[in-house]
């Protein structure tokens, strides 16, 4: 930077101090231009949070998503630009469902209405991802390009303004000579003129942001049509699956004996004389069988022994698919583990330990065997 334009940064930087501290007087601008600005800075705001509010309602585990965005750092650094998709809760349950279903098998009513059910959402979780790339193409990219390009040159017209303002209240309050005021005065007004012109252009394009956002109500709506429509398709296929169950003969069930009559331990039909038998001394427990309609006693001389206080459970829970840690701190396991939970971090994450190694890992992914104190 040259020794003028040090000198002019030094000026704007003395101008402003002054101003800030009440020394020097601002030049004023119209009221029609300040409450352009007010507004300028509440669509900024109101597209920053409506951005954000979108994307943690298309995606609204927190935890999954500040794992995504790690995952896509890493892939971009290593040179890959293939990204995993948001694990829809739609999809996980179907894979609940089709899991056990096939574990339950054909021959089971609950297993083929698991395996109706998991198709079902299955579909709504595809019809979701159809949802979220409608809403990104026709909501949130028009709502980005907007921040990134009109708003951004707003910004730079108004950032400009502001140090020509700075300059002008500086050479003014400095009385320099005329030539370089009315420089100053041209540059004010023109860079007055572009932010004001740059600011009217967004705030009256209303239709556009209008038309975005109808577009964003038009994907929820096609996306709960369709969802109803395979919601109302898998209540009729499971009203048919109950009717079936029910007109269906129940058979009878006998249980089978464990042992067979050939190897079974006959039992004694003798019954102790009194004489015989044993008072009711302290560790003996004594049993009476009816022999036809007298009552004799049958006593076993077996020392009674105290009953063993029930072991206390630690919380655990079961792994209801593979884990992969993707960072450090977060807890690696397989489908079926019992991992022993330490704490709920929070209401996406336990602390848990397995095979001596202690982390984190998603609540999705376990079940609750014996839950947290």
């Amino acid at each position: 930077m040259s020794f003028s334009g040090l000198r002019k940064q030094f000026n704007k930087a003395n101008q402003y101090l002054s101003e800030t501290m009440g020394a020097a007087e601002p030049t004023k601008l119209d009221d029609v231009f300040n409450d352009m600005e007010k507004n300028i800075d509440t669509t900024y705001d109101l597209i920053t949070n409506l951005v954000a509010g979108t994307n943690e309602y298309l995606q609204p585990n927190p935890a999954t998503r500040a794992k995504m965005a790690t995952v896509s750092a890493l892939s971009k650094v290593r040179g890959a630009t293939k990204s995993s998709p948001y694990p829809q809760t739609e999809g996980m349950l179907a894979e609940t469902m089709q899991k056990f279903g096939q574990q339950l098998g054909e021959n089971s009513d609950l297993g083929k209405a698991l395996g109706d059910a998991s198709e079902a959402y299955r579909q709504m979780a595809d019809i979701k991802y159809q949802m979220e790339d409608n809403v990104k193409q026709n909501f949130l990219d028009p709502l980005v390009h907007m921040q990134n390009n009109e708003l951004k040159d707003v910004n730079h017209h108004r950032t400009k303004l502001k140090g020509r303002r700075l300059d002008y209240d500086c050479k003014k309050r400095q009385q320099r000579r005329d030539d370089e005021m009315i420089q100053a005065e041209e540059k004010l007004e023109e860079s007055k003129r572009l932010a004001e012109m740059a600011m009217f252009n967004v705030l009256s394009n209303d239709v556009e942001q209008i038309s975005q956002l109808r577009a964003l109500v038009d994907a929820q709506l096609e996306f709960h049509r369709q969802t109803a429509q395979v919601l109302e398709g898998l209540h009729q296929q499971l009203s048919n699956r109950i009717n079936d169950s029910s007109s269906r003969h129940r058979e009878e069930h006998v249980p089978l004996p464990v042992l067979n009559t050939d190897i079974r331990t006959p039992r004694s039909r003798s019954p102790v004389p009194d004489s015989q038998a044993p008072s009711n001394a302290p560790g003996q427990a004594h049993n009476v069988y009816q022999n036809g309609g007298g009552a004799a006693p049958f006593v076993t001389s077996q020392p009674m022994t105290s009953v063993a206080a029930p072991a206390v459970q630690k919380p655990s829970c079961r792994a209801l698919f593979d884990f992969d840690a993707q960072s450090e701190g977060e807890l690696e396991f397989k489908e079926g583990a019992i991992i022993e939970l330490i704490s709920q971090v929070d209401e996406n994450w336990y602390e848990g330990r397995v095979n001596g190694r202690t982390g984190l890992f998603p609540v999705t992914y376990v079940q609750v065997v014996v839950p947290l104190r």
